[in-house]
């Protein structure tokens, strides 16, 4: 990696949170030539598969040598494993609750190691206590293999039903489902029309589309779409 580290920040902890900026705290200490980016911090609260989907929206187009830390963590003080990952030449810091599946769905695992708390850890903030020290080694430059023992087997997702992942700035309703797909059903409603820009949408009508990050979703133009149907993450999807 050339330059200065970057290290990205993927967290369900919400924007302006003291527990991110304790997190960037502890990069710094071990990394104060880092770049931080704060890539995401409004995944919907214990959502693992939201945070995987935008954990890897949110990193993919980063270089080589790049660290993302990501904390979604509802079993934080568990038996779940810490890991470092390398894979697709980038290194993830995260709990082992399946929050890198889209990631690995991508790239092969170059290298993983279970990272251990030390002693003091705070049960309740292993983000700070664990992963941060994790991710400011990495981007100081100290070797992945170095920072615990060899692990195998990583936790995936299973795949989900249709639902509602995302909801973003401007209401558009970011679905797990891929292209092609006809139609929905949201909360009763029969979506069929379907764009590939928002100009070519009817004012006031949901439509399809597929979004820049190759999943289906609904928006309405010059609308919100989760007004207009009264949804939001984690709203059922039907297919038709």
């Amino acid at each position: 990696m050339s330059g200065r580290p970057v290290v990205t920040l993927t967290t369900d902890f919400g924007t302006g949170s003291p527990y991110v900026a304790a997190m960037k705290a502890v990069v710094l200490a071990r990394c104060p030539e880092a770049i931080l980016v704060d890539a995401v911090h409004e995944v919907p609260p214990f959502d693992v598969a939201a945070g995987a989907f935008l954990l890897w929206a949110a990193t993919r187009d980063f270089g080589p040598g790049s660290v993302h830390l990501a904390v979604v963590d509802p079993g934080v003080g568990t038996g779940r494993r810490g890991l470092a990952v390398r894979a697709g030449r980038r290194c993830y810091v995260a709990p082992d609750n399946g929050l890198l599946e889209l990631v690995l769905s991508e790239h092969e695992v170059e290298a993983a190691v279970e990272l251990v708390a030390p002693p003091g850890a705070s049960r309740t903030f292993e983000g700070r206590d664990v992963f941060a020290p994790a991710a400011g080694d990495l981007a100081a430059g100290r070797p992945l293999e170095q920072l615990g023992r060899p692990v195998s087997g990583l936790v995936r997702l299973p795949p989900g039903p249709p639902r509602v992942l995302w909801v973003d700035r401007f209401g558009n309703l970011v679905t797990n489902l891929k292209p092609p797909v006809a139609g929905l059903r949201i909360n009763g409603r029969a979506l069929l029309a379907s764009a590939t820009t928002f100009g070519e949408g009817r004012p006031g009508e949901p439509f399809l589309y597929t979004g820049s990050l190759g999943y289906v979703e609904v928006g309405v133009r010059e609308d919100r779409a989760d007004r207009v149907l009264r949804a939001g993450a984690g709203s059922p999807v039907e297919v038709i």
